[in-house]
Formats: structure tokens, C-alpha cells, sequence
């Protein structure tokens, strides 16, 4: 099978959206076999083919395989997978034609049972070969017309279907197709509803379907236009629950915990989890917060940060592998990098590294009775290889969520110096495109990439708030929940060269705040010379009052 180029990608178990994917219990004896079918679409395939291996990927219930050349396969060649996911079409070549022998392989091998998935344009192909049409369900059409990317909300999920049963709906930024070209046998199992954002109609009609040749079973869904679209994590969970139908396979894949149908009871119960690496707060079985360190990522971080099980935080998204949910970061110290990955480094077996290590030497966690936490530690900065030039003292007190699940993390930060001189520094701020690039460093928050319609508030006039006393970052849940963050810094404890760093960027999507520490100015500080920040966290569901 040397025509088919194997595409590895090191397992990171998180996704854009920020949260991890391999559940306890999602893993399976014999992995499903996928072949996913690139090389030629109207889209950006280049892009997506890479997104979508690492969907099946995370999902720890799939072995994958890309290949750009589908016209080179045979039926001994489709018999060795489970399931043909189709992320590649003919269009607008739309009477073009494989050889005979090409689609009765292909034909043959769907009736005997193998499972075939389309999304968006991938079924958009061959136009004229009625059994592809069935096997591809949905396709554009004459009628077929869209405007620009706009959220819609996904809704009426078939509750009796293993793909949808136990799945509430959501929002997704996505280019959506009407009037769909569809093949008559099909059936719906759920529809989306949105207004056009170019001319204000109503948008209701069905957005997802299955369907039968044979034994194949197959599933296809107008969603999924690019990247965007494909980090949405109830899209993905939609893909990877129909690769497991599709393929024959009992549906085992947990949603995220704010799609499912099963909700906590309402009193709280909370306990604690612990492990090497790990301290999590729990609300019955589901995660309220989660400090890590010691692990792959070479810092402490929190992720995910929650609210009423609506996730806030984004870890490692493939934009930026080194945003961490919540974290503190230096960008250089004394002119190395501490902030970005070295890229021979990038692995998630090897660990991730940068040019200065932020090394955690001692740590403490108190667990206290009413739920409440402190964690201690004792970091060392210093060259990968040389002598330490910084130590810091740092402490979190975690609260207790409260009767509305809301909940806040106080940090406090003593920098001492050991080196005769220590220059704290960042890329100096310039802007780009209308956005401003560089300044950041310090306690930064990467927000969720389900998120959409960010509201921002201050302690003053948004116009001029670079230097204010709090700023708070909110935003509509893929459920339609508000929530949003506000980080509040002490008078006291704050530096003069502070002013507030916001990215607001749906596109990718890149939400990102912090007090960036430095954005003004460098700070240079002498040997025996001590420096201390505080912050005040919080978790908000609704709006801000």
C-alpha cells in the first residue's frame, strides 16, 4: 500500500477547543481503521486533512490513514479500513468520472458494510454515478447558494439515533450551505436554524443525515467548512460519534459534558483528584477546575477552568501549542525565550522545552475542608543548561464555588534576584493588520475556541482602559450560556509598566487577555532585588454585575 503516505501526528489530548478527548473508558481493544480521502477539494484541504486526523487521532478509538491519490485504490486496498471519510471532491468538474472497475470496487466495498463519512464539499464528486450520490447523501446543487461564515445553532437531534441520542445542540461558526442538493432517501437527524447575516432571512432546514447502500452504512453533514468549523468541539464530537456508526461500531464517544443530556444533580457534591501531575477539583464526576504541573508542557497551569460545566479554558491549540488555559509566563529573561517551544522540541512524548526553563522545585497543596485550596510553589529560572538567575515564591488560593457555581483563584508572586542584573523583557508591541502584536508576558488566559460574541468590560472607559484597576472577558458558550473571566490586579502589587493585552480574533478563533507585565517597557532588576505581583481571578456564568 505504498500509494497511501501514513500522517503521524504526536498525540495531544486536547483539542483547539481546549479540552482533552480520550475520557476514561474511550479506549478500545482494536482501534477503527480510517482512511481519509484527500489531495483535491475546492476548500483548503491542506488545512482541514491535518485538523481532521488529529480529531480521530485524540479520540483514542482510531487508527488513520491519509491518502491524496483516491483514484489509485483498489478493492484489496478499501477492504484493509472501516471507514472512507471523504475530505476531497471532483467540484466543479462535476461530470467527471474513475474507471468502471474504480467504482464497482468502491461500490462493492461500501455494500459489504464499509462505512463512508462526508462533510461540507466531500460529496461534492461524479456527479453523474447515482450510487455515489446515495453513499454521499447531500451535495451542492443548482440551487445550492451560502454568504459569509455566521453562527447558527444546531438543534433537534435525533434522540433515538446513535449518533445524536443523548446530545443537546449547539453553536457553530460556520459557512452554511441552503438548499443542499440531497438524495431522497436519506434521513435528517438534526437541523440548524440561523439568520443570514447578508440580508437578514431565517435559516431553518435539516443539517445532518445518514443513510444505507447495502450494509454501508454513511453520514453526511453540511458543516465543516474550515478550520474554524473543525475546532468546534460539538462538530467534532458529531464526526467522531458518526465514524463509529458509520464503521459498524457500537457509539461509545462521551460528548462534552455541556452537550450531554445528563446533567449533575443540582446539590453539588465535590471531592478532590489527585495525581503526579494533576490536582482537580470534581462536582459529582465532572471537573470544576484543574491545576497541572510537572507534566509535558514545562510550567503550571490551570486547565480547564469551568463554570456550572461550561468549559472556559483552551490548552495547546494548534495556532499557539504553548497557551496553557491559565497561566504565567515570562516572554525572555535576559534574552532567552521562555515563553515559546523550541521546535525539535515539540512532542508530547519528549516533553516541550524552551531556550529557559521555568523549573518547579518544591510544591504544596493544601486541601482544606470547605473545598477551598492553596497551592505553593518554589520556581527556579534559569538557562537550559546554566546557573539560576531568578527564583519566585508562588501561591494560588483557590475559593469554594459558590451557590451560583462562580468561583475565584487569588495569585501572589515574589520574584528575588540572583543573577547581578535580570532584564524581563518582550517582543516590543507594534500593529499589524490593525491588531496589536508583541508586549505580552505574565498571567495570560486562552479562552475556549467554541466561543463566540465577546463583551468586554472595565473599572473604566474601554477607550482608555490600558492601565485600569480589573478587566473582564465574556462570551456566549457553543449552549448559549454566558460566561467570561475577569482578572482584577492588586494596586499594590503591580507594575508600573502594566497595560492590558486583548486579542479578539473569531476568525481562527484566538481569544486571549492578560495584565501583560511589561507591555510598556522592559524591567530591569539588580541582584538581591525582590518584585511581587497579585491578581485576583474570576469565574463568571451570565453577565458581569
Amino acid at each position: 500500500m505504498n500509494r497511501i503516505h501514513f500522517i503521524f501526528f504526536f498525540l495531544v489530548m486536547v483539542v483547539s477547543s481546549g479540552r482533552s478527548y480520550a475520557a476514561p473508558g474511550q479506549h478500545q481493544k482494536e482501534p477503527i481503521r480510517v482512511l481519509i480521502l484527500s489531495g483535491s477539494n475546492n476548500h483548503e484541504w491542506k488545512k482541514t486533512t491535518p485538523l481532521l486526523n488529529r480529531i480521530f487521532d485524540e479520540a483514542n478509538l482510531f487508527s488513520t490513514r491519509v491518502t491524496d491519490k483516491p483514484d489509485t485504490l483498489t478493492y484489496v486496498d478499501l477492504k484493509k479500513f472501516d471507514l472512507v471519510v471523504s475530505n476531497a471532491n471532483t467540484w466543479p468538474d462535476n461530470n467527471r468520472r474513475l474507471s468502471r472497475s474504480w467504482e464497482a470496487d468502491f461500490l462493492k466495498y461500501v455494500s459489504e458494510g464499509g462505512g463512508t463519512l462526508f462533510f461540507h464539499a466531500g460529496a461534492s464528486s461524479f456527479y453523474g454515478w447515482d450510487e455515489y450520490r446515495k453513499m454521499g447523501i447531500g451535495r451542492w446543487g443548482k440551487e445550492t447558494f451560502h454568504n459569509a461564515p455566521i453562527v447558527a445553532s444546531l438543534y433537534g437531534l435525533d434522540q433515538k439515533h446513535p449518533i445524536t441520542k443523548g446530545l443537546k445542540g449547539f453553536q457553530i461558526m460556520d459557512e452554511i450551505w441552503e438548499k443542499t442538493e440531497l438524495f431522497a432517501g436519506a434521513k435528517a437527524i438534526g437541523s440548524l436554524k440561523a439568520t443570514n447575516a447578508k440580508d437578514g432571512h431565517p435559516i431553518d432546514e435539516p443539517a445532518i443525515w445518514v443513510n444505507q447502500t447495502g450494509k454501508g452504512r454513511s453520514f453526511f453533514t453540511i458543516l465543516g467548512h474550515d478550520e474554524r468549523a473543525l475546532l468546534n468541539s460539538g462538530l467534532r464530537t458529531l464526526l467522531v460519534r458518526a465514524a463509529q456508526w458509520c464503521a459498524g461500531k457500537t457509539v461509545t464517544f462521551k460528548p462534552p459534558v455541556e452537550m450531554s443530556m445528563i446533567q449533575n444533580p443540582g446539590k453539588p457534591q465535590y471531592s478532590w483528584l489527585e495525581s503526579d501531575t494533576t490536582f482537580t477539583l470534581l462536582n459529582h464526576k465532572e471537573i470544576v477546575w484543574q491545576f497541572n504541573y510537572r507534566d509535558r508542557f514545562q510550567r503550571p497551569y490551570f486547565h480547564p477552568l469551568t463554570v456550572n460545566n461550561t468549559l472556559i479554558t483552551c490548552v495547546s491549540p494548534p495556532d499557539h501549542p504553548w497557551h496553557l488555559g491559565m497561566w504565567f509566563c515570562w516572554k525572555y529573561i535576559n534574552h532567552l525565550n521562555y515563553w515559546e517551544y523550541l521546535n525539535e522540541n515539540r512532542s508530547a512524548k519528549t516533553g516541550y522545552k524552551s531556550e529557559g526553563s521555568t523549573e518547579i522545585m518544591n510544591s504544596k497543596i493544601v486541601k482544606n475542608p470547605d473545598f477551598t485550596c492553596d497551592i505553593r510553589l518554589n520556581i527556579n529560572y534559569h538557562p537550559l543548561k546554566g546557573e539560576t538567575v531568578m527564583t519566585e515564591e508562588r501561591s494560588y488560593h483557590v475559593s469554594a464555588p459558590d451557590k451560583d457555581g462562580n468561583y475565584f483563584i487569588d495569585e501572589d508572586h515574589l520574584f528575588k534576584i540572583l543573577a547581578d542584573s535580570v532584564v524581563l523583557d518582550r517582543t516590543p508591541p507594534t500593529i499589524r493588520g490593525g491588531r496589536i502584536q508583541g508586549g505580552y508576558a505574565g498571567i495570560s488566559i486562552r479562552f475556549n475556541q467554541d466561543f463566540t460574541a465577546p463583551v468586554f468590560k472595565s473599572s473604566g472607559d474601554m477607550a482608555q482602559c490600558k492601565k485600569c484597576d480589573w478587566q473582564y472577558y465574556g462570551f456566549t458558550s457553543m449552549t448559549g450560556k454566558k460566561v467570561g473571566i475577569k482578572i482584577e490586579q492588586d494596586p499594590k502589587f503591580r507594575s508600573s509598566t502594566s497595560s492590558w493585552y486583548i486579542i479578539n480574533d473569531p476568525l481562527i478563533p484566538f481569544y486571549y487577555f492578560s495584565p501583560a507585565v511589561i507591555f510598556d517597557s522592559p524591567v530591569v532588576l539588580k541582584k538581591g532585588a525582590n518584585w511581587r505581583l497579585k491578581y485576583r481571578i474570576q469565574m463568571i456564568e451570565g453577565e458581569l454585575k
